[in-house]
């Protein structure tokens, strides 16, 4: 058996439902990333805009010096839960993926097992590096030049079959692999329906993302007031948005069973949770990626939450909360919440 196969049917024993193998050269994409961090699209994440940051998507070789190629891989996660129509009163709305475990540390420890595997495989010591959404690498144009899917209008990555419910990782090496061959066609080519769905309108024409406008990243990345005219399109969500992917024919019919059981309800009571103070808050969600929108940030968005459902009990919790010493910011989005309710 061929060493790339081998490789990928480990891939396949640790649980990745999709691999391939891309060359580490400059992504095509990149110059339409620096006009995208030239344009502001980037938002508040100044860290992407850094020039070693910019300098090392251009060059993936940098990232692990004497890598000859990139092994991609994807991790599925279940697609979002369907409320019953009446069923969300007064709850809030979690993003599917953030139900599971943080895939940050699912992936890095998959990634160095599979990684360990390469010495075993190819009969050398072998040099390799893990990333998992944290290093400085334009992670979808690989995926895509591995041949594990599309880019969609999303600016997601869509693997034929299971949609865009994956996260994905990359192990650099020192390895010379054969690459695989990108997909043929498009299937995003005559369909519109996620850009049309979009809540805010924040996505691009090129399959990127103005991160100024987007749920996620407001709900999640980015600190401090979420400008006034955008906190209604929030609706219940508290961390994350799903839209574009649960409007996706690609995504209709996918059953992809989840590498672990969730560990939180994708459905939180509002008032409940607002009235959490920020240890009880950290050990309910501790090991999920909602931890990344730090307790401030979760505070601010179940408030504009609230505000949105009218939830029953949310005018008196607001008022209690803002006896308390509050940043100015979260004071201003609490009083929001109190007159919308008003």
């Amino acid at each position: 058996m061929p060493l790339e196969a081998e490789i990928k049917a480990e891939a396949l024993k640790l649980g990745f439902v999709v691999s391939g193998i891309a060359r580490p050269a400059q992504p095509e994409t990149f110059p339409s990333y620096q006009s995208w961090i030239a344009e502001d699209c980037h938002a508040g994440m100044a860290y992407l805009a850094r020039p070693e940051s910019l300098s090392a998507r251009a060059d993936p070789k940098s990232l692990l010096p004497g890598s000859r190629s990139i092994i991609c891989v994807g991790l599925p996660y279940p697609p979002p839960e369907t409320p019953e129509p009446d069923a969300q009163t007064g709850k809030g709305n979690i993003a599917a993926y953030a139900l599971q475990p943080d895939y940050h540390d699912v992936m890095t420890a998959k990634l160095k097992q599979l990684g360990q595997r390469l010495t075993e495989l190819a009969g050398r010591p072998v040099s390799f590096r893990a990333c998992a959404d944290s290093a400085p690498i334009l992670e979808k144009d690989f995926a895509r030049q591995a041949g594990l899917g599309w880019i969609g209008r999303n600016s997601l990555l869509s693997a034929p079959g299971l949609g865009t419910y994956l996260v994905l990782g990359e192990l650099l090496t020192d390895l010379e692999l054969t690459p695989d061959a990108p997909l043929s066609g498009d299937p995003c080519r005559d369909c519109r329906l996620c850009v049309e769905a979009c809540p805010t309108q924040a996505l691009r024409p090129n399959r990127s993302v103005d991160a100024r406008r987007c749920l996620s990243y407001l709900s999640i990345e980015h600190r401090g007031a979420i400008p006034a005219e955008l906190r209604p399109k929030l609706g219940p969500r508290v961390f994350g948005c799903d839209t574009c992917q649960s409007v996706c024919p690609l995504n209709q019919y996918v059953t992809t069973a989840a590498a672990a059981p969730a560990l939180i309800s994708a459905f939180p009571d509002l008032i409940e949770e607002f009235m959490l103070d920020e240890a009880a808050w950290k050990a309910r969600y501790k090991g999920t990626p909602v931890l990344r929108a730090r307790f401030a940030g979760y505070r601010r968005n179940l408030a504009i939450a609230m505000a949105n459902t009218r939830a029953v009990g949310a005018a008196q919790a607001l008022q209690t909360a803002l006896e308390e010493e509050l940043p100015a910011d979260l004071r201003e989005t609490f009083l929001w919440a109190l007159a919308q309710l008003s």
